[in-house]
């Protein structure tokens, strides 16, 4: 068998016994090559993909959709969760041109959207997102819907016009170089639009460098962005300086246009891994964005939601602020609010929380207690993370670097002005040594090392979020977990699987039919274990809220129905006609090699712990599976206490997962934060970083790769120091010209490039090395893939 699943190329968990990661993968694989449609794995190439969500094989709400279309019926964008290759643009082509109605489809993988272009009234753009979700794509909203303001745009139109200016500033500086001399005819000219280019390059791109830089020196804080943007203004008043006083030792115009462009390049690479990353994933469409009143047709902004008045809530929607029942019954969910996964029952005139999700089939009526700005589910949602800590070691570091770097600066030109040599040369020595200190290696080498970090990340299945995950990994020495959705599996697991294997094809027909659309953990778990396939078409499946589900099939006049076990020997049975088929059982599961993981955890040094808002029994019996002693989990947790049990066990060096609402003041108080992707949680934009699938030994490899990834910029800072001291030294020297400074810039970017290539090359040797001789000692620290 091989390690790798088939479809998506992420480690297959020793639990399976199959070439998939899961019961997703194994469906598209076969799907795709049922249809014909297996070149999409020829032109997927060796890219990693996503593991199938399990959402992406159950039935969803696509109301929203058919609002879109309303509006704009002939053109319009959607995003789409899943796609990472050429192969998904294939694919996604090729069902959209076998939809009736198709005209053009466009799609930006990047952004993770597609614009349609088709005939109004003919094309279902419905069964086209449906189409899409059978091979493990989901469709939601467009981005710029969502109020999603991507940080790169801003950098990219900077980088794009600097670049303009870099190539006009280089192309009139090289004739100088060349021996061009000073009376030719349009050496002036040349010198004059060198000089405007890179103004306008500083003016463009330069302010992004120096606003920071200025921001940060206001708050008392020293930045990456100081040197740079000292070596940025120096260059330019020197240059300046030079054009005017006619010194040609002064001019570093094609200098400072191409340094400006080249950190923007690299903080722009830094941004845009980001957000792609941020643009994987959608937002939540079961928490509204309105809500329809009972006694009107309009919606309502949940921002006018008052007191006292009666509005409803959908089937798969989550209610938006602490309301009283007016429906008969309801059935509903607060699993990922208070970690509880079993359904809740509620009667007319109860009480349903801020939160709570209505997984019944039917529409709920509810009187409003309180305004959307005072509920528990609006204060959660708009909790935001602030800003990343600060890096005391990296300011203190740069204090003794650009104090150096003024110093040494000044003293050369001092010394060169003692010494006999006129005023240009003193300062064209002190530019040039405050020139060559910009970080320009680090500037390009550090997104480089980002990418390839982040590369290594997704073949685990995780998606990094935030620039900072890789540093704040180092600095982690507790992990905490959730436990319903995080340490254990979205949905309860099914303990009799044989059950199934007994079932006939109508009684397996009969059970999806029942459970496609349900929401309740049992109906979940029960379609992710049967699988999607046939069902018996227009049937009216009827919930009976406390007791479950049942429908008359309309050809045979059978009444199926799942149901709890009168005699409590199961937690589920199907009937037909009132007779016992099945009976199923359910337990928590762990998430695949949960044990192994959290052993190599504690090996490593780390304190492992759950925190829950689960019953003690169930967080007690999962904490035993894992070894766990009784001081290491805590339950029946509020949000605040989540939190407070962080701030009060850790010293702001903990790493903690979880996936709902009630986690997310813990993500808060935790140095790192990631999230499972489940479908119905907001934390996954939130998160330092999120992962898709069911094994969680993602969290030692993200460890090993926050090393790699920490070694590549320990060699490139050696590096980079070695070349500004050497630099210096030929500055005092006299022997750095702009014309050595403009050579030595790209050619350092270059090296640290292929020091960083070099590091992360040298550490996928050593995994494959240790895959290829598992029993040998020495690698076998390497063996979780990077």
């Amino acid at each position: 068998m091989p390690d790798i699943c088939l479809h998506c190329g992420t480690p297959v968990p020793a639990s399976r016994h199959d070439a998939f990661c899961c019961g997703g993968c194994d469906f598209v694989y076969r799907m795709l090559h049922d249809e014909g449609l297996d070149r999409f794995y020829d032109l997927r190439g060796d890219k990693n993909l996503p593991p199938v969500p399990a959402q992406a094989l159950r039935e969803r709400d696509y109301t929203w959709l058919e609002q879109i279309v309303q509006a704009n019926p002939a053109d319009f964008t959607l995003a789409v969760q899943g796609m990472t290759c050429v192969g998904c643009v294939w694919l996604m082509e090729k069902i959209f041109s076998r939809m009736e109605g198709a005209a053009q489809i466009d799609v930006d993988v990047l952004r993770g959207e597609i614009r349609l272009k088709m005939l109004p009234g003919v094309f279902d753009a419905v069964a086209f997102a449906k189409q899409l979700q059978h091979f493990g794509y989901l469709v939601g909203p467009p981005q710029t819907q969502m109020g999603e303001k991507p940080a790169a745009s801003g950098l990219e139109r900077r980088m794009g016009v600097c670049g303009a200016f870099a190539m006009n500033a280089m192309a009139f500086s090289v004739p100088a170089y060349f021996g061009m001399p000073e009376d030719f005819a349009f050496a002036g000219w040349f010198d004059m639009i060198a000089a405007v280019s890179a103004t306008l390059a500083l003016l463009v791109g330069g302010s992004y460098f120096i606003e920071r830089a200025w921001s940060s020196l206001r708050m008392g804080v020293l930045h990456i962005d100081t040197p740079i943007a000292l070596g940025i203004i120096a260059a330019w008043i020197g240059s300046m300086g030079g054009w005017v006083a006619g010194v040609r030792g002064l001019k570093y115009f094609d200098f400072v246009a191409m340094f400006i462009f080249l950190m923007l390049v690299g903080r722009w690479a830094q941004h845009a891994a980001v957000e792609r990353n941020r643009r994987k994933l959608m937002r939540d469409t079961s928490i509204p964005e309105t809500v329809r009143l009972i006694d009107g047709e309009e919606n309502l902004p949940l921002s006018a939601l008052q007191p006292g008045m009666h509005f409803r809530v959908k089937s798969m929607q989550t209610v938006p602020v602490a309301a009283k029942l007016l429906s008969d019954r309801a059935s509903v969910s607060m699993e990922w609010m208070n970690g509880e996964s079993d359904s809740l029952q509620r009667d007319e005139g109860q009480l349903l929380p801020s939160g709570a999700l209505n997984i019944g089939a039917d529409m709920l009526d509810l009187e409003a207690l309180e305004t959307w700005e005072s509920s528990t589910l609006k204060r959660l949602l708009h909790a935001r993370r602030g800003v990343d800590q600060r890096d005391t070691g990296l300011e203190r570091l740069l204090r003794w670097y650009l104090a150096a770097v003024v110093v040494v600066g000044i003293c050369g030109a001092i010394w060169w002005a003692l010494s006999g040599a006129g005023v240009t040369q003193s300062l064209s020595v002190m530019i040039s040594i405050f020139v060559v200190s910009c970080p320009c290696a680090l500037g390009v080498a550090v997104p480089l090392a980002e990418e390839l970090a982040s590369s290594r990340a997704e073949r685990l299945g995780v998606f990094v979020r935030s620039l900072a995950l890789w540093k704040r990994l180092m600095r982690t020495k507790h992990v905490i977990f959730d436990k319903t959705g995080t340490l254990t599996l979205e949905n309860p697991a099914l303990e009799n699987p044989a059950a199934l294997q007994k079932m006939s094809a109508d009684e397996k027909t009969a059970l999806r039919t029942l459970v496609r659309g349900n929401l309740h953990p049992v109906s979940r778990s029960l379609f992710d274990a049967i699988g999607p396939g046939l069902e018996i078409a227009g049937q009216d499946v009827q919930e009976v809220v406390g007791q479950g589900l049942e429908f008359t099939d309309t050809t045979s006049g059978h009444v199926w129905a799942l149901k709890r076990s009168q005699d409590g020997a199961a937690d589920a049975v199907l009937t037909c006609d009132g007779k016992e088929l099945a009976a199923f059982r359910f337990r928590d599961a762990l998430r695949a090699e949960s044990i192994d993981e959290v052993r190599h955890l504690q090996q490593r040094g780390l304190g492992v712990a759950i925190l829950s808002g689960d019953r003690e029994a169930k967080v007690a019996a999962i904490a035993a599976q894992l070894g766990l002693g009784r001081e290491h989990w805590a339950c029946a947790l509020t949000p605040e206490q989540k939190a407070t049990w962080i701030s009060e066990h850790t010293r702001h060096d903990a790493l903690f997962i979880g996936d709902g609402a009630n986690d997310s003041l813990a993500f808060d108080a935790a140095l790192a934060a990631g999230s499972p992707v489940t479908g119905r949680s907001f934390l996954e934009q939130k998160a330092d970083f999120f992962f898709i699938g069911s094994s969680l030994t993602f969290v030692s490899g993200l460890l090993r790769i926050a090393r790699v990834h920490r070694s590549a910029t320990r060699r490139v800072f050696t590096f980079s120091l070695s070349y500004n001291l050497i630099t210096a030294v030929a500055g005092l020297m006299g022997h750095l010209s702009p014309l050595a400074a403009a050579v030595l810039m790209p050619l350092s970017s270059v090296a640290t490039l292929g020091i960083v290539a070099l590091t992360f090359r040298q550490s996928r040797m050593r995994v494959d090395a240790a895959r290829t001789h598992p029993d040998s000692p020495m690698l076998a620290t390497a063996a979780p893939a990077l």
